[in-house]
């Protein structure tokens, strides 16, 4: 009960971002590093490439940043989604090929059973016939016959058909 309890927990939507529980470290991770790669990289390009005053340079830095976490937020929860989704209809077709497999194989087993019980009632009968064959030859010669009839079938199926 309590593997369910955690479960249901770790698959529980977090209202905010809209993604389930167990993406969210992974997710705030990724988020940091791609914001702090990011960052690294606008601050070498402002540093790096122009003459400019501190302050103007830290100024882009930051709107550049700004608007970057932002861009990087909504396309994190997208891939997210996309994942779910990906996962939700990889579970699906696994669940319907497994429903098919089981299906198929109590089909192959109903098979099976039905032939065996056929191949049974057709020795039963066969054996039955030679019996009574030979019954009915001793009667026409006026021999005594008093072999026994052959065993009735096993299975109940058998004796009602």
């Amino acid at each position: 009960m309590n593997n369910q309890k955690d479960y249901d927990r770790a698959n529980e939507i977090v209202p905010f971002i809209g993604i389930p529980r167990k993406w969210v470290n992974p997710t705030s991770k990724l988020y940091s590093i791609l914001f702090l790669g990011y960052a690294v990289w606008i601050f070498l390009r402002k540093f790096l490439g122009s003459s400019k005053v501190l302050d103007e340079r830290l100024e882009g830095i930051w709107a550049h940043l700004a608007g970057f976490s932002i861009v990087e937020g909504v396309i994190m929860i997208a891939i997210i989604q996309l994942g779910d989704i990906v996962m939700y209809l990889t579970n699906k077709f696994k669940m319907n090929v497994k429903k098919e497999v089981e299906a198929a194989a109590a089909k192959g087993r109903a098979e099976g059973r039905a032939e065996g019980e056929a191949k049974g009632r057709a020795e039963s009968y066969r054996l039955w016939a030679a019996w009574n064959e030979r019954r009915m030859d001793a009667e026409m010669k006026g021999i005594p016959f008093n072999e026994p009839p052959p065993e009735p079938p096993q299975n109940s199926n058998d004796i009602e058909n």
